[in-house]
């Protein structure tokens, strides 16, 4: 198990118990109790737990957070977290990705805490404000004009800065996708901001829940053809499915348990 997944494991052990022994979570995980004692330093420092003599508890404040980003991010949650982990397996260490604004791309964003060298660019001030959390990810803040109450930037200043650089990947979230009609937003100045994206990435990955899917809106900002990837779940209709494959996309449907499901 590579560190960035036991600690995962290891939060997961946290909020199930509230509390634990540095040679409780060693046993757990078949690692030495200063290995232990390292990812505990880290998750306090991300502010996911506290240490105690010998051990730790998880951190109340940091779970009820949680729990009100959790509201925030409306219906199809689970969906969105779904997708979010199974598209995190297409980042690699030391990658320059560009992340979108939008509710999945924060699913996205929170599991990337515990990568040891990335480079993000966002619009995004949740995610922006979430992987400052970690010394290991340089992050780039899109200026601009913040537009209200979505918390990210939008504007000239942005997608000016967005004409100077260049990307590993972009992983990328629309209101709408259709076949007909491509990806859409309701709103023009993000359309903009959407669409200076996509030109920085050599390869852009979709985060889609099935519910947008089938759908348009009002402004049109990319085709699909200027993707490699649809990561969605599997309320998608299957014709749905081998339409856009018929495209030349490649389409993952994510299961129940965030594994790639396998449709005949």
């Amino acid at each position: 198990m590579f560190a960035r997944e036991r600690k995962e494991a290891l939060l997961i052990y946290m909020r199930q118990h509230k509390k634990a022994s540095i040679r409780e979570l060693s046993e757990e995980f078949h690692v030495t109790g200063a290995t232990i004692r390292t990812d505990l330093k880290e998750m306090e420092q991300q502010e996911l737990l506290i240490r105690t003599h010998g051990g730790a508890i998880l951190n109340q404040q940091s779970v009820e957070k949680e729990s009100q980003l959790k509201l925030r991010r409306g219906i199809f949650y689970d969906e969105k977290r779904r997708i979010g982990k199974l598209a995190r397996q297409f980042v690699n260490e030391g990658d320059i990705i560009l992340i979108d604004s939008g509710t999945t791309m924060v699913e996205f964003a929170s599991g990337l805490i515990n990568f040891e060298s990335l480079k993000v660019v966002t619009n995004d001030l949740t995610i922006a404000l979430e992987l400052q959390k970690s010394s290991a990810i340089e992050i780039v803040l899109i200026g601009g004009d913040v537009r209200n109450h979505f918390e990210c930037t939008i504007g000239a200043f942005g997608t000016e800065f967005l004409k100077q650089i260049s990307v590993d990947k972009i992983f990328l979230s629309p209101n709408a996708l259709s076949i007909g009609q491509g990806l859409t937003t309701p709103n023009e100045e993000t359309a903009a901001m959407k669409k200076a994206m996509i030109r920085t990435a050599s390869e852009g990955y979709i985060l889609c829940d099935s519910s947008k899917i089938g759908k348009k809106t009002f402004c049109k900002f990319a085709d699909l053809n200027e993707f490699s990837y649809l990561i969605t779940d599997d309320g998608i209709r299957e014709e749905d499915q081998k339409a856009l494959e018929d495209m030349g996309l490649h389409v993952l449907v994510c299961g129940p348990e965030e594994s790639l499901l396998k449709r005949s």
